[in-house]
């Protein structure tokens, strides 16, 4: 409903300069006539004052015509020629600043002729003051209406409270014009929850009809009450909003004087609440106020401060990683030998058997030696039966229960041998996910700690538009970090935008703020919406792939290729181990969990990590992956290349192409990462290259001479990789099993 009441507003903004002329006669008709403290009109020489444009001759020709029919003769007289002097000097002074010189004329010609009139006879020293008091209002309402920005929500006050005076002289009987008004302008913004709207015209229209001098000003504290009780207890509820406010409309009926006063303000709360009910709920979204700025003041401290916490959690978590290990390091191994079945086996059986000193303790060494020697049986089968019992145990008295004891011993050893190694394989898991979980803990403390410095200007200016749209933000911040790239983040009502919507807001806040945004990142969070625009980057790569699958038209090589929020390229490329199936799920897995955590935040090393540990617990058969990850940052050209048992990547700069390699090893094969980070930079016009083992089947000279050939004839990255996927695969070794090819290529373009 947001955005309706946002499109409502547009319309009824294009159709202003429309409304204005057609209002502008009737107005000054009706204020003209209007009186202050019962002596004084000043409202129609206030409207031709502060009339824009072309609407001042017409105003002032409303104004005339309602002196002539509803003011006295001799007050007629006199604002009739201060409206003509008014209007000639609107007309003789064009410019911004010609309220001054129509006010002179105007205020002027009005203390003339009450001058005049007073030297005839006609009139005293208090006729002379209510002209003083006459020109003081014309010129503090005339300058209010001029100044204020029709932007600017404030901007209505004087025009309600001169409506508010203006619609009382027609008020008679349970007829009150101007209460209702009154009533309904309260209604409104309560209940949008706009508490302070509320409150700031209520308070400006018991003021205003305070100064009409309306009959039902003793009661108007009673409907402001029911307003502001609205405001607060049932925002945006119609039916909870009328009666709130009619309970409290009924707490002025009890201060009425008289009997008929108060059913004039019964009549007044009844029929402003059917109003309200019978206005279109778009009308209602429509009405502007003022947006509270989001509260920025303390921000840094705040964010300094959850900044320490986390890196605390950091080292504690790292701290409780390190310590788990240890400490599953120095505990006893138990059942970690064939002695324990043995062991088991005596126990168990032998105990109670009348012959176990003649086995145990003189035949020792011969009952051992038929222990190992049933082994080799058990590895086998996995049990033994009675006939493949060795010569050792010729004395056994029980030979079946021997068998039987045995078995079951080995099948226990055999379980907690098993158990003992996935205990080991999830406590490693365990470790490495608390370990990259701490890591990437620091790097979001690290970005807390930066001290990004909040305008509070922008951000109001910023505030304020979105609420123009009737986004009212429930916070909104412009901030910088310490390299001046700006970040823009508003919060409001949970609310859909498309891609043309998306486009405009960027584009409107980029004008703003005076910087070029990109398109808004949006996250929706239950009944919230945060929008983040942050600055332009300097760098746009273009990205391309090509492959070739080794057999059955599936490739064990994943890719993907993006551009984060926080203003990076990444270019990912995994090789699962092997070809076919097996090592496209593998493949697949690494790149989808890598991409899904870079794109949260995760760093190269906490990425592989986490990647390490879901590859090692996928299944009891060995996985694997190489991990090749290429991170840019789009606002410098700097950034990273990590590795993981990948094959070499290049970097062509000015036509000359480099090699990028280092020892590592893929991920899932090992409980920990081994891998290899190096630092890259990359200008306008530069090339990054990415390739699967199955395109350097041959070595990387190759590829080397043919990158520099390609960028010295200017093929497109696109291009490049088809290029050399097709020159990988012709070159593939008869007689070799082949393997699977890719290529990724990143080339930077200036964006700004």
């Amino acid at each position: 409903m947001q955005k309706i009441g946002g499109m409502v507003r547009v319309q009824l903004r294009r159709a202003v300069p429309v409304l204005w002329r057609l209002a502008a006669a009737p107005g000054g008709f009706v204020l003209a006539g209007a009186s202050v403290f019962g002596a004084v009109h000043p409202l129609g020489l206030a409207l031709v004052l502060g009339a824009r444009g072309g609407t001042a001759l017409l105003a002032s020709a409303g104004a005339a015509l309602g002196c002539v029919f509803l003011l006295p003769a001799a007050d007629a007289a006199r604002y009739l020629g201060a409206l003509a002097a008014a209007a000639a000097g609107r007309l003789l002074v064009r410019r911004p600043s010609a309220f001054w010189p129509a006010a002179a004329a105007g205020c002027g010609t009005l203390l003339l002729i009450q001058t005049l009139l007073a030297a005839g006879g006609v009139g005293g020293a208090a006729d002379w003051a209510a002209a003083v008091g006459d020109c003081a209002l014309a010129v503090a309402f005339g300058w209010a209406m001029r100044r204020g920005a029709a932007s600017d929500p404030a901007s209505l006050l004087p025009w309600a409270a001169a409506g508010l005076i203006g619609l009382e002289q027609f008020s008679s009987g349970l007829f009150q014009p101007a209460a209702l008004a009154f009533c309904l302008l309260g209604l409104i913004p309560a209940s949008r929850g706009r508490v302070r709207d509320a409150a700031v015209l209520c308070v400006v229209g018991g003021a205003a009809l305070s100064a009409a001098g309306s009959p039902l000003a003793f009661g108007l504290m009673g409907p402001a009450a029911g307003c502001l009780t609205a405001a607060v207890f049932v925002p945006g509820e119609t039916a909870g909003c009328a009666a709130l406010f009619f309970a409290g409309a009924l707490t002025g009926v009890l201060a009425a004087p008289t009997l008929g006063q108060a059913a004039q303000l019964t009549a007044c709360a009844g029929i402003a609440c059917v109003g309200f009910f019978l206005l279109p709920r778009r009308l209602r979204e429509a009405f502007p106020g003022t947006a509270a700025p989001a509260a920025v003041e303390g921000s840094r401290p705040v964010l300094a401060g959850a900044g320490a916490r986390l890196v605390r959690v950091a080292d504690t978590l790292e701290e409780v990683a390190d310590i788990v290990n240890q400490v599953c390091e120095k505990l006893p191994k138990k059942g970690e030998s064939y002695n324990w079945v043995v062991d088991h086996v005596a126990e168990e059986l032998c105990r109670s058997c009348a012959n176990r000193e003649v086995c145990w303790v003189a035949g020792y060494s011969t009952t051992m030696d038929g222990f190992y020697q049933l082994k080799p049986v058990l590895e086998r089968q996995g049990r033994a039966a009675v006939e493949q019992l060795p010569g050792q145990f010729c004395r056994c008295v029980h030979p079946v229960e021997l068998c039987g004891a045995t078995s079951r011993a080995y099948a226990l050893y055999r379980s907690r041998r098993e158990a003992r190694v996935q205990a080991g394989t999830m406590r490693a898991a365990l470790t490495e996910q608390y370990g990259a979980m701490a890591d990437a803990l620091a790097r979001i403390a690290d970005e807390l700690n930066q001290g990004l410095s909040t305008d509070e200007g922008k951000s109001q200016r910023v505030a304020g538009w979105f609420a123009s749209w009737g986004l009212e933000p429930l916070e909104c911040a412009v901030q910088l970090d310490l390299a001046g790239r700006m970040q823009v983040t508003v919060t409001v009502s949970r609310t859909a935008f498309t891609a043309a919507e998306q486009r405009e807001i960027a584009a409107e806040t980029g004008h703003i703020c005076r910087r070029a945004l990109g398109a808004p990142e949006i996250v929706h969070r239950r009944t919230l919406t945060t929008l983040t625009l942050r600055e332009q980057p300097v760098y746009a790569p273009r990205f391309a792939l090509a492959g070739r699958a080794a057999r059955d038209g599936v490739s064990g090589d994943a890719a993907d290729q993006f551009c984060d929020a926080f203003g990076c390229a990444h270019m990912l490329l995994c090789d699962g181990m092997g070809t076919g199936r097996p090592a496209a799920v593998d493949g697949n897995l690494a790149a989808r969990l890598t991409g899904q955590l870079v794109r949260a935040g995760f760093g190269g090393e906490a990425a592989a990590r986490l990647v390490n540990v879901a590859l090692s617990l996928k299944s009891e058969e060995e996985s694997g992956a190489t991990l090749d990850l290429l991170t840019v940052d789009l606002y410098t050209g700097k950034g990273t290349i990590f590795k993981a048992g990948a094959a070499p990547g290049f970097v062509v700069r000015q036509g000359k192409a480099g090699v990028l390699d280092g020892p590592s090893l893929p991920v899932g094969i090992l409980d920990k990462v081994v891998s290899r980070r190096q630092p890259v930079t990359l200008t306008e016009g530069d090339l990054a290259v990415l390739l699967s083992d199955g395109a350097l089947a041959d070595g990387p000279a190759w590829v080397t001479q043919q990158l520099e050939l390609c960028a010295a004839v200017g093929n497109t990255p696109q291009e490049i990789a088809d290029i050399l996927a097709e020159m990988a695969a012709a070159r593939q070794k008869p007689g070799v099993p082949p393997d699977d090819i890719t290529v990724v290529v990143m080339q930077l373009e200036k964006a700004v």
